[in-house]
């Protein structure tokens, strides 16, 4: 797993910021290939970024949301301009809230990203408030990290009422859906060790669970039961990158009647086992 090694990022932090053309000429490819990484990118100029397998180019002034496992490259200007900030989940989580927001379709929809034009801000605003305020913060002091949400937070809020007004212009129907997703989403996270089938989270939302299937299809691109096994997936990633906890320990933790079928959870979920990719 190859995540900004020492130019970027150390291992044990969960937030940071880099600028673009550093990402461009140490030709960092495949940087946010992690269950737990969500990513930011401002554009101070214009831009071409490569997203999974397409490349799309951006104007100055974007702001870009990218979640999680997306392949991500920037590809030109070698002189580009602007912030890549990227967090992880166990970071930011602090609230129902905080949940809501980075399971949304915000990072979650059926789309590779969000991009937006960020209209609070000019260019050495965003740099003074947010990007020389993050690499100001360090994770030993609790006011540094309630500063680190902030900035963090005022992005991700600018991002989320932007694609609820994009949502409200559509079909009432289409918000509804987006909103039933959102309480899906937020229902898994709290009860996936206890639950695992779509039949529980559909009878939690009044929902057959065919409905439910179709709703995730339309909104995420993917059924009920595979969000339901990413989640897992993803959870399990943590505990295993994340703590001293034994495999046996982790799959007690996560839920599972015993560590073999964890293991085999794991294995088709990544094409790894736990303890390969803990060493890996």
């Amino acid at each position: 797993m190859e995540l900004y090694k020492s130019a970027v990022v150390k291992e044990r932090m969960q937030f940071g910021t880099t600028k673009l053309a550093e990402v461009r000429a140490q030709k960092m490819r495949n940087v946010s290939q992690n269950s737990d990484i969500f990513f930011i990118i401002r554009a101070f100029s214009a831009v071409t970024i490569k997203i999974d397998l397409t490349s799309y180019d951006f104007i100055a002034g974007e702001l870009i949301f990218i979640g999680p496992t997306q392949r991500v490259e920037i590809l030109a200007p070698w002189s580009a301009d602007g912030f890549l900030i990227w967090f992880t989940a166990d970071f930011y989580e602090r609230s129902k809230a905080d949940t809501e927001i980075i399971n949304s379709g915000l990072f979650f929809g059926n789309h590779s990203f969000i991009s937006m034009q960020d209209t609070y801000r000019d260019d050495w605003t965003f740099k003074k408030l947010i990007v020389e305020r993050l690499a100001g913060c360090a994770e030993d002091y609790m006011v540094d990290m309630m500063v680190a949400h902030h900035c963090i937070e005022s992005l991700l809020l600018d991002g989320y009422q932007a694609m609820f007004t994009q949502e409200r212009s559509k079909e009432k129907g289409g918000v509804v859906a987006l909103q039933v997703f959102n309480q899906f989403s937020i229902l898994l996270h709290k009860h996936y060790r206890e639950h695992s089938s779509v039949q529980y989270y559909a009878n939690r939302l009044h929902l057959s669970p065919r409905k439910l299937t179709e709703l995730c299809f339309a909104i995420a691109g993917k059924s009920a039961k595979c969000v339901i096994s990413d989640v897992v997936t993803r959870q399990a990633l943590r505990y295993i990158k994340h703590t001293e906890l034994s495999i046996s320990q982790i799959s007690y933790e996560m839920g599972f009647s015993d560590e073999s079928n964890f293991r085999n959870f794991f294995k088709r979920q990544t094409g790894s086992n736990p303890l390969s990719y803990r060493q890996g």
